[in-house]
């Protein structure tokens, strides 16, 4: 399966893989330090079922840990991703029953059997078994550790997902970058996309009348937008056109960002896009 990566969020260059630093005995003084396994992209599938996604979505390696107290056992799992985005990505898309969000990163979520957290370029997992209360007491200073162990860059969302109206459904904020990511999120677009290179933020808005899906989408090539637009219902003939209701009713609206970047917007009631992007909502 091919990996396609973008970078303009990030940075200008691809990020180098780099070794991720485990625990270690002085971390934890109390505590039984396992010794770390690391897994590759032929092995990670072996480990994690679910290991696909984080192929597409740029996975360069996984180191796994365990730490033992006298109750407890914590899991600790670190997947190296190739861009910051990528790891927002996984960890948007792994989200379930957050009990706290926002604690140790803008992007992370702690629950009764798990913390996980989108840090700089690495997606982090603390989990436990039991979910007991002894065990979740661990979770905020073990994922501490490892990220005072692996320092990164905060990563900042792109343009337009800063804005207010956007922080009222950041929680419903995904990143995918193709056709196995697109299982994972309820977005009703998954036809859309047929052979198709891209990587898109995508979110849902509520709204008094229907729901509005909202997405900034970068194609790999200019004619995979044409590709989309054309599947979108936004050509008629050869030329784009910047919104339709399909034969289903559906209003759809598209922007252009760049030469391979458009916003695109979807809702039961036509809504432009105009609206959903202005700073001042």
């Amino acid at each position: 399966m091919r990996t396609f990566l973008f970078f303009f969020l990030m940075i200008p260059v691809i990020l180098r893989a780099q070794l991720i630093v485990p625990l270690t005995a002085e971390s934890f003084p109390d505590a039984t330090i396992g010794a770390p396994t690391i897994y590759d992209n032929a092995s990670v599938m072996e480990y994690n079922e679910d290991a696909a996604v984080f192929i597409e979505s740029g996975f360069q390696s996984l180191m796994v840990q365990e730490i033992v107290w006298d109750k407890v056992t914590i899991k600790v799992e670190v997947y190296q991703m190739a861009t910051p985005a990528a790891a927002f990505g996984i960890n948007s898309i792994s989200l379930l029953k957050c009990l706290q969000r926002d604690t140790l990163t803008p992007f992370d979520c702690n629950g009764i059997y798990q913390y996980q957290a989108a840090y700089g370029n690495l997606y982090i997992s603390v989990s436990n078994e039991s979910g007991s209360a002894a065990a979740r007491t661990h979770y905020l200073p073990v994922a501490n550790a490892i990220m005072q162990k692996n320092p990164q860059q905060v990563f900042k969302l792109p343009v337009p997902f800063t804005q207010p109206l956007m922080n009222k459904g950041k929680k419903n904020l995904v990143f995918v970058q193709g056709p196995v990511g697109l299982q994972y999120i309820l977005f009703p677009w998954q036809d859309l996309f047929t052979g198709i290179d891209f990587g898109m933020f995508a979110i849902v808005l509520a709204n008094t009348q229907s729901d509005i899906y909202f997405a900034r989408i970068q194609f790999a090539a200019p004619d995979g937008m044409m590709r989309f637009l054309r599947l979108a219902g936004l050509m008629q003939g050869d030329v784009p056109v910047p919104n339709t209701n399909t034969n289903d009713g559906i209003y759809r609206e598209y922007q252009q960002v760049d030469y391979q970047t458009i916003y695109f917007l979807q809702s039961q009631e036509p809504w432009p896009i105009s609206a959903v992007i202005s700073a001042d909502k």
